[in-house]
């Protein structure tokens, strides 16, 4: 895993307490008294955040079932995202919308790349870097790929081509 490999796949766990941090500097409380208490609730907010702040888990179990939605016939939109990736967090209200206009004329498959059956899908389809988007047509070919920002919803929905079907 090269250095941005990794610091995309861990940019929440280094970004989160990196900005509560420059927050609680940016506050000098003289007072030990109130200082304690006001560092250990930004603490405790932060790590309780880190933790709740989550896109999902997988709307698959094996690589079995993803490779027979992606084998369906049917357009098939494909997320590859990580729970720690901040760019995945902030593309998950778009990727609601994405599922939202597709309306179940076409399948979305979402995979956290942390599953162990994950990273035979993510070499198949050149996944390494985070979040990964893409559309596979009812052939089975790639139509679009978009990777390492947050989701175009309309070009999706283009590359889906859901007029046509």
């Amino acid at each position: 895993m090269s250095f941005t490999e990794m610091l995309n796949a861990y940019s929440l766990w280094i970004a989160f307490p990196g900005l509560l941090l420059g927050i609680v500097m940016l506050v000098p409380i003289k007072r030990w008294q109130v200082r304690v208490p006001v560092y250990t609730t930004v603490i405790v907010i932060g790590l309780v955040a880190v933790l709740v702040l989550r896109p999902g888990s997988s709307t698959v179990s094996s690589t079995a079932e993803a490779n027979g939605i992606l084998a369906s016939g049917q357009p098939v939109f494909v997320e590859f995202f990580s729970n720690s990736c901040t760019l995945c967090l902030a593309s998950e209200p778009k990727v609601r919308s994405l599922q939202s206009a597709i309306d179940g004329r076409a399948e979305v498959v979402r995979l956290n790349v942390q599953d162990d059956f994950a990273l035979p899908l993510m070499r198949q389809y050149s996944a390494f870097s985070l979040p990964t988007f893409v559309v596979v047509d009812g052939a089975g070919e790639v139509k679009w790929r978009q990777s390492s920002s947050l989701l175009d919803v309309d070009a999706a929905l283009a590359a889906l081509d859901l007029e046509n079907s």
